[in-house]
């Protein structure tokens, strides 16, 4: 994001929900809620100092398009198979093309979403994609040219099961917003040793913009680590979940509020950091005029 757009660099871009330009993104969207009170936090209006959200990019669109036409490539594979015969070209070849197209629609957008993420992590295995009906389906395919060609009709029917067994996966990723918090600090005098509890695993004793602890939950795991914005650094916190996405650990559900009573019941430092910089907050068109006006 250009330097421009420091304003928006905690709310998001307004692009990124379909708004005017000049839309305000003051207070909390569907899903987000606030840490506990024993968290001192903020937002990107008021500033000050503690923790604050900072809105990443929804994956959702990305993901939910190229999805949206799977289904038709995995049906239309079976086709040259069904009526075979009736095109240019050879059957079986159209049919896997289609058959391959269905799939790379779900698993590249996926692959690409995620790492798109910062602090995300993972292998393509970890996606939320149903690897063993896949695998299954893969087995049977294989028998129907070993032993009966009615094996090839069970295999296209658990393909079906693997892609919808894979939506509600990718569903649940989804219902969750993609955000992290992020605290202003003096990253000179950070050390993880001292500064973080002792049930965080620590990555780096220092700060440094990749990972600096984490700490295993029964969603995934909770990640620390480093972020920074021009000459300001921060920590950064999330909810890494078993697919490796970047998920807001404050949010509109029961595994919030579970986080939010046990792990996270208490920020992980209790240092609140530094003052928010001005420029990184939220204002109206007017409000930033006249703080430039002040010379803030």
């Amino acid at each position: 994001m250009e330097s421009g757009l420091d304003h928006q660099w905690l709310v998001g871009e307004p692009g990124w929900w379909k708004l005017p330009t000049d839309s305000s993104q003051y207070g909390n969207r569907r899903g987000e809620t606030s840490p506990p009170e024993t968290w001192s936090s903020t937002n990107a209006q008021e500033g000050g100092r503690g923790w604050a959200r900072q809105r990443l990019q929804p994956v959702a669109p990305s993901i939910l398009l190229p999805l949206a036409w799977s289904p038709l490539f995995l049906l239309i594979s079976a086709v040259p198979l069904v009526l075979p015969e009736r095109l240019p070209a050879d059957d079986q070849i159209v049919a896997a093309l289609f058959f391959s197209l269905s799939w790379t629609l779900v698993l590249v957008p996926l692959y690409l979403a995620r790492s798109s993420q910062p602090m995300s992590g993972g292998t393509i295995l970890s996606l939320p994609f149903d690897w063993a009906a896949f695998a299954a389906a893969s087995a049977t395919f294989a028998l129907h040219v070993l032993a009966n060609p009615l094996f090839g009709w069970i295999s296209y029917t658990l393909f079906w099961v693997a892609w919808l067994r894979t939506y509600r996966r990718i569903e649940r990723v989804l219902q969750i917003p993609s955000s992290r918090w992020l605290l202003p600090i003096d990253q000179s005098r950070w050390d993880s040793e001292s500064m973080l509890p002792p049930e965080w695993q620590k990555v780096s004793e220092t700060w440094t913009t990749g990972p600096i602890a984490t700490m295993d939950c029964d969603w995934g795991h909770l990640a620390i680590s480093g972020a920074s914005r021009g000459d300001d650094r921060f920590l950064a916190i999330a909810l890494i979940d078993w697919s490796g996405f970047v998920q807001d650990p404050f949010h509109d559900g029961p595994m919030s509020d579970a986080l939010a009573a046990d792990l996270l019941s208490k920020p992980p430092v209790v240092d609140v950091g530094l003052e928010w910089p001005e420029r990184l907050l939220a204002r109206d068109a007017q409000e930033r005029d006249s703080a430039k006006t002040a010379g803030i």
